[in-house]
């Protein structure tokens, strides 16, 4: 089937399975989930109720609902959607939901805050990065922690990667991909969406070029990828 050319969500939904699947097999996929976890286990104490945002096919939303957190996975696309759904249902994971939404969504006024949001390699596909951020921060609760991961523009295997899609148009994903970051631009973007930045790791570095890239280079020029944990401000500290 062909894939609208401006059409992220069309096209995740119709590689949903793969996608999935990757995550049993893939490396960096094995990887990402492998950090994940570390800053799960730093950030869930005392959390009751979170939100997955574009949670694709459910694997962190199932991560926070296994941990007793009631959780609400939120995503565009419905191929991706049908498969968390199955995967929290053959989980028993009876505190776990997901709604379809395009993301960023206008109008969160009806939507629960949660002391926690999770968004893994998700708003670097948005439009806009302030107003992702923005759409973070208005779903928290105060003192409510956004971890998120994007793409790491100083990379070298990424750069390579660019340049491969400009000259074939594979990998196909790249595309839709809007935005690569650093470090310093993320601290900055979070500081300007009213986010206290916490730390960061990089990580996406478990294939075989990046593992021999880590082996001669910083993180930073070795992986793909960045997660950065941030804290919404309290209302009195805003206010001051």
């Amino acid at each position: 089937m062909e894939v609208p050319s401006d059409d992220g969500i069309s096209y995740y939904s119709q590689v949903a399975a793969d996608f999935h699947a990757s995550y049993d097999s893939d490396p960096n996929r094995i990887e990402r989930m492998q950090v994940w976890g570390s800053f799960l286990d730093r950030y869930t104490a005392g959390v009751s109720f979170a939100y997955d945002i574009g949670c694709g096919s459910g694997m962190l939303a199932c991560e926070l609902a296994g941990r007793g957190i009631e959780t609400v996975g939120i995503d565009g696309a419905s191929g991706m959607l049908a498969i968390a759904e199955r995967t929290g249902r053959m989980r028993g994971l009876a505190n776990l939901s997901f709604r379809q939404e395009r993301l960023p969504m206008a109008d969160v006024s009806g939507l629960r805050h949660a002391q926690l949001i999770v968004s893994s390699s998700a708003i670097e596909y948005l439009e806009s990065f302030p107003a992702a951020l923005a759409f973070l921060h208005d779903l928290l609760e105060d003192s409510g922690i956004a971890i998120f991961s994007v793409s790491n523009r100083h990379s070298l295997s990424r750069r390579l990667v660019r340049t491969c899609h400009r000259l074939t148009g594979r990998p196909r994903y790249l595309r839709f991909l809007r935005h690569f970051m650093t470090v310093n631009e993320l601290k900055s973007a979070t500081r300007a969406a009213g986010l206290k930045y916490l730390e960061h790791t990089y990580f996406g570095g478990a294939d075989r070029l990046n593992r021999a890239l880590g082996r001669l280079l910083t993180p930073s020029l070795a992986n793909n990828m960045i997660i950065v944990a941030a804290q919404k401000a309290p209302a009195q500290a805003r206010a001051a």
